[in-house]
């Protein structure tokens, strides 16, 4: 596959960046933050470390009955 010269945005390649008169530009640590990573599954940390929990106490249990092969 070979590349193809376009000249599609000649026009306006050489003209000025737009800026508002209105609205002024925004600071790089609020625009930034606009891009910072979020939680979307709230509690899921939550949510694994007490399934961790659970089957740390369920192995316990087993192993204190005299089950070796818990899970096996």
């Amino acid at each position: 596959m070979t590349l193809q010269e376009t000249h599609k945005y000649d026009d306006i390649i050489a003209m000025p960046h737009h800026q508002s008169r209105k609205h002024s530009h925004m600071s790089r640590h609020k625009r930034a933050a606009q891009f910072m990573p979020f939680a979307a599954l709230t509690g899921y940390e939550r949510v694994i470390a007490q399934t961790a929990e659970e089957a740390e106490a369920a192995i316990a249990k087993a192993e204190s009955q005299g089950d070796d092969d818990f899970g096996a």
